[in-house]
């Protein structure tokens, strides 16, 4: 059983992969880069710290400077100073980059809806509440 566990969320993990970065190819974005800008849109102010944000994301330091900068680049987001801790730096959706986001994530979320059809809202909870106990599980077993 813990095999076929495994292996049916591999199988709809890649389903999800692939058609959210199908989604945001359209844009001239991944799928994570799209998620930065969707997170920064429920944003105060549209900004956030990196280390928040790469929290919200589940990602690490890296990995979210990674994904700021290449949004940077495509002037879709912009560093800013922290307003009072100037030692940390907020990433702040641009106009261009709200733009994009207005555009892309209506669709991306059209395309999460669509995966889980299948399930009504509380089988939805029920597997969230699953999941989230063997992430849990495997966090505590991972930690030395």
């Amino acid at each position: 059983l813990a095999r076929r566990a495994t292996e049916a969320l591999e199988r709809v993990a890649c389903t999800a992969e692939r058609e959210l970065d199908r989604h945001a190819d359209d844009f001239g974005l991944s799928d994570a880069k799209l998620e930065v800008l969707e997170v920064l849109c429920c944003q105060s102010e549209r900004r956030a710290c990196l280390h928040a944000l790469g929290d919200e994301l589940g990602v690490t330091r890296p990995n979210v400077t990674k994904l700021v900068d290449g949004l940077e680049r495509g002037g879709l987001v912009e560093r800013l100073p922290h307003p009072s801790d100037g030692r940390m730096v907020h990433a702040h959706l641009t106009p261009e980059g709200a733009d994009l986001a207005e555009e892309a994530v209506p669709g991306r979320r059209v395309l999460m809806l669509r995966l889980w059809d299948a399930l009504d809202d509380d089988e939805l909870a029920r597997l969230v509440d699953l999941l989230d106990a063997v992430a849990a599980r495997a966090a505590r077993a991972a930690t030395p």
